[in-house]
């Protein structure tokens, strides 16, 4: 049984190690207790500690048991993005031409140089509208006294030194999902792709599937995939690569489904912004002679994606004339929206911005890395309590201890910036990750609530605040709740979990 053994306050301060002066309040450890002794907990992994803004410990559970945190794990990558970069910190993109302008045409090449904006095309809220977007640059032309272009759009995706943007700690079955492809310098849409699929005519023959948004063009696409019977699980899943505009649906599509929006990812994303801005100009009336492009991994123009290398090398962005850029929102913005959604793209964004400022490798093992020395550098050391592999938490190679949690949680409200951070986190019954969470309870006790969830199969995470529920009732209680290892439905553990937050946020 890997709750630990809880059945009383003594015991639960021994295993702790939070030391014997620490305060454990008895009523709600024995309420702990019971939860965690339940068939579907008491053979799951279960680390728990939540304490006083102060420091006094209120209840703790196996707290520097390492566990896989999942979306956890952003509680992290946003806190220091605030600390690292500032609230008022922008993504800027900017465009510039080699060549030479004469009389309103460029002979040369247009370059989108991206700096890794992760909203770029995104339907987030966050995100300036496209057509908005594109008109901004389509006035940075004109403003320059372009208006015709003898060469290409290039999209420049070198911002990052990255050849490999997914992270290589996820799962083989993430990498084609809306947020497998990972963040590159010039994204677009998130770097996914929407596809409408609808089952065959009969079962055993092939669903029809359809690539929606964005335009996809030069992409191809196999379906090895099958309908399935009435009834039957959508198991359907695409594999993609980098190295060529191939890819592939597999698994089954139940006959009597309607249709159903399949958000993949999309593996070029540099080049979809640049396809899209030419269509945008050419629709605005600017010729565009030879297309568009963007930039392999060695450092040439590549007119179609995959093996298409022209050849010809890319201009080095030193020597690229700019003609001006465009800012993202703020991060106080990307982070709200990084955390109430769980947008994973936009973490694994931040935490490769972070490196790239500190001065480390965009590289994700090196991002990861930097992200320890951040949190070293707050005073909180990662040994034998943290080990980060991503940004988002897709991973199961993350492990933290609750106790590295509440620690880190607790250095977060000494911050100039613990306001942003603070309203960041999800409240039950808000947009987001906990719109349906806690809705019998009363707004004043949700309005309490701050926290991050987590999940995976197997896993069911939260940490984050509770407000006290009146100036003088007491204090902030900072907490780290994780469950790993658990075989039951997320739909059976969820109101036990539930019940252990409402008992802390009982106490104060």
């Amino acid at each position: 049984m890997n709750c630990g053994p809880i059945v009383s306050a003594a015991v639960a301060l021994l295993l702790s190690g939070w030391g014997a002066t620490a305060d454990v309040r008895r009523p709600l450890q024995d309420v702990i207790a019971e939860i965690c002794g339940s068939d579907i907990l008491s053979s799951s992994a279960v680390g728990l500690l939540a304490m006083t803004a102060d420091g006094d410990t209120v209840a703790a559970v196996n707290p520097e048991l390492k566990l896989v945190p999942a979306s956890n794990v952003k509680l992290i990558t946003t806190g220091l993005a605030l600390r690292t970069l500032g609230e008022d910190f922008r993504f800027e993109t900017r465009l510039g031409y080699d060549g030479e302008v004469r009389d309103g045409v460029l002979y040369g090449d247009l370059y989108i140089i991206g700096g890794a904006d992760p909203t770029t095309g995104s339907r987030a809220p966050v995100a300036e509208p496209l057509d908005a977007l594109f008109s901004d640059w389509a006035a940075l032309l004109a403003s320059a006294g372009i208006d015709r272009i003898e060469g290409r759009v290039v999209g420049d995706a070198r911002f990052f030194d990255d050849p490999t943007p997914e992270n290589l700690g996820w799962s083989y079955d993430d990498l084609g999902t809306n947020y497998g492809a990972g963040p590159t310098g010039l994204n677009f849409f998130e770097n996914a792709q929407n596809f409408l699929i609808t089952p065959g005519a009969a079962p055993g023959d092939k669903p029809v599937i359809r690539p929606r948004y964005p335009e996809t063009p030069w992409m191809k696409y196999s379906v090895t995939a099958v309908t399935g019977g009435p009834r039957t699980a959508n198991t359907i899943y695409y594999v993609n690569t980098p190295l060529a505009a191939l890819g592939e649906f597999g698994g089954s599509f139940p006959c009597d489904r309607k249709g159903y929006t399949y958000e993949g990812s999309n593996r070029f994303g540099a080049y979809t912004c640049a396809w899209h801005f030419l269509k945008y100009l050419e629709s605005e009336g600017v010729e565009v002679s030879e297309g568009c492009a963007d930039i392999s991994a060695g450092g040439f123009l590549r007119p179609d994606p995959g093996f298409g290398d022209s050849g010809i090398p890319a201009a080095p962005v030193g020597e690229l004339e700019v003609i001006g850029g465009t800012l993202s929102t703020r991060l106080s913005a990307i982070v709200a929206e990084t955390n109430h959604e769980s947008d994973n793209f936009f973490a694994e964004t931040l935490l490769k911005m972070m490196a790239s400022t500190t001065g480390s490798s965009c590289r994700s093992d090196r991002s990861a890395d930097a992200a320890e020395d951040m949190l070293a550098s707050m005073g909180l050391s990662v040994d034998g309590r943290c080990r980060l592999v991503d940004g988002s938490g897709l991973s199961r190679k993350n492990y933290v201890s609750a106790g590295f949690f509440v620690d880190f949680l607790r250095r977060m409200m000494q911050e100039p910036s613990f306001g942003t951070y603070l309203q960041s986190l999800p409240v039950p019954g808000s947009r987001g990750t906990l719109e349906y969470k806690f809705s019998d309870e009363s707004d004043e006790f949700r309005r309490r609530i701050h926290i991050k969830s987590g999940s995976m199969n197997g896993i069911l995470c939260y940490s984050g605040y509770i407000l006290p529920s009146a100036p003088d009732a007491g204090e902030t209680i900072v907490f780290s709740l994780l469950t790993n290892n658990v075989t039951a439905s997320v739909w059976s553990v969820s109101p036990l979990v539930d019940r252990i937050i409402g008992a802390l946020a009982a106490w104060n």
